[in-house]
């Protein structure tokens, strides 16, 4: 290894229990779950979540009991319904939320990435989201403020919120932690900005020349990144634009274990704790499964499929 090219195992060491993390990705795109699911086979506990829409991340990680908070926006599985154990834990009083819009939770991430005390914004105000305390009271999340120009319009300001740990999945990288990811990207430089440390997975590692080819498609340069793991097919079964479709039939099938608490348990025994590495996880789905997740080279997505 060299460079910010480092192993999976010494990666997940960089996430203690007690970890505020947040992570990339968006419904069923590029969620760094390869990663996650190692995080959840060694186990952690007591650790946070302040995330935007990255839904199997927080569903995986309250499935096994180790969310102890969570500041978000907004978490489902479009096209199948409610994130059941996420929702369920919040309901048992097992994990604490603090709600937000999806531009209230990114304006603090901004916040945080700037080095600014706070950030306005005109989402929120007059809301509950506002007005209701979660783990924070309201005082600490928003307030509000005259401008100070000709106007002096009240607005709502919300204040940083800066995660230990961003863990992002990309399509690819080179050893001095330039990275490059395709198609939509959420909000991932913006979590980055805000997080102490970035690791990112990717599908694959290129020499530098390559992003000297297209500079115009480098989402994170290599200064904003502490380590990068080489981690094929590193968001399966979620997709990854240009490399892989979502692979619904399996994400179906967590779902419908997820109706049971009892089902769900035993689901993520098998699936997520008993695989012995990363490769025995993608051994256990076959490569015939995974490759018939490739895209059409030409579009990025298979005409017809998932996406």
């Amino acid at each position: 290894m060299s460079g910010k090219l480092i192993l999976l195992d010494e990666a997940l060491a960089m996430v203690p229990d007690g970890s505020a993390i947040t992570a990339g990705g968006f419904a069923h795109s590029h969620q760094p779950l390869g990663f996650l699911r190692a995080l959840i086979a060694q186990g952690r506990s007591k650790l946070a979540l302040m995330g935007v829409a990255e839904c199997w991340a927080a569903e995986w990680l309250a499935a096994a009991g180790m969310l102890d908070r969570c500041w978000f926006s907004n978490f489902m599985f479009e096209g199948f319904g409610r994130c059941r154990r996420f929702s369920e834990a919040i309901e048992a009083g097992e994990l604490e939320v603090e709600d937000h819009s999806h531009f209230g939770m990114v304006m603090r991430f901004v916040a945080a990435g700037q080095r600014l005390p706070f950030m306005p914004l005109l989402a929120e105000a007059g809301t509950d989201i506002v007005a209701v305390a979660g783990f924070e009271r309201p005082d600490q999340k928003t307030a509000r403020l005259a401008s100070p120009f000709a106007d002096a319009r009240q607005v709502t300001v919300t204040s940083p919120l800066s995660p230990d740990v961003a863990i992002i999945h990309a399509a690819r990288a080179d050893k001095r932690g330039n990275v490059q990811l395709f198609g939509a990207s959420s909000v991932i430089e913006e979590q980055a900005a805000a997080a102490k440390k970035v690791i990112v997975t990717v599908e694959e590692i290129v020499p530098g020349e390559t992003f000297a080819r297209r500079p115009e498609a480098t989402l994170l340069p290599g200064l904003m990144v502490d380590a990068v793991v080489h981690l094929p097919f590193g968001a399966w079964p979620t997709g990854v634009y240009g490399y892989y479709d979502p692979d619904l039939d399996f994400l179906r099938s967590y779902y419908e274990a997820s109706r049971d608490a009892k089902s769900c348990t035993a689901w993520i025994e098998q699936h997520l704790k008993s695989p012995r590495n990363h490769w025995d996880w993608l051994d256990r789905a076959g490569v015939t499964r995974l490759l018939a997740l490739r895209p059409d080279p030409a579009l990025g997505y298979r005409p017809g499929g998932a996406r």
